[in-house]
């Protein structure tokens, strides 16, 4: 794939990440205040948002649960490191399902009241969730791209 088309990938993975920030940046920059409620919406559909999940910084909220900030977090890492290093390929789905294990099995534990949720747990295993996850699409989307052109 070339630099362009990675250079496109990262920049809608960082768009997409950094909505998740707005209510934090509306402090900074006043006229986001006017994509505050769209947005909320729109992360709506890919995260339940209860508010005892969420990660606050200085006060305002994340528009996303900490599992899904870690997602979107570990995602754009991978998507810049896609920028500069070649990324081997990845066969098959075993790599994405090592990877979401740790995340399926905090959710049985904290499901099942073995401990309490913690958003830090639920963090770290959305970013390492998210930095397979976006070398699988990636490695997906490289593939199609090479079976266009043949």
């Amino acid at each position: 794939m070339s630099f362009h088309l990675k250079l496109l990938f990262f920049a809608l993975i960082l768009l997409w990440s950094l909505g998740i920030f707005v209510e934090f940046l509306i402090p900074y920059f006043n006229n986001l205040a006017l994509f505050y409620p769209s947005l909320k919406f729109l992360y709506s559909h890919v995260c339940h948002q209860q508010p005892e999940k969420i990660i606050s910084i200085e006060g305002h909220n994340l528009l996303v649960c900490s599992r899904c900030t870690g997602i979107y977090i570990g995602s754009l890492i991978s998507s810049a490191l896609i920028l500069f290093i070649r990324i081997n390929k990845i066969n098959g789905i075993k790599y994405l399902l090592l990877a979401v294990t740790p995340m399926i099995v905090d959710v049985i534990l904290y499901t099942f009241g073995f401990y309490s949720y913690s958003k830090e747990i639920a963090f770290f295993t959305g970013v390492l969730f998210g930095i397979v996850g976006i070398a699988y699409i990636y490695n997906g989307i490289q593939f199609l791209l090479i079976k266009k052109t043949e």
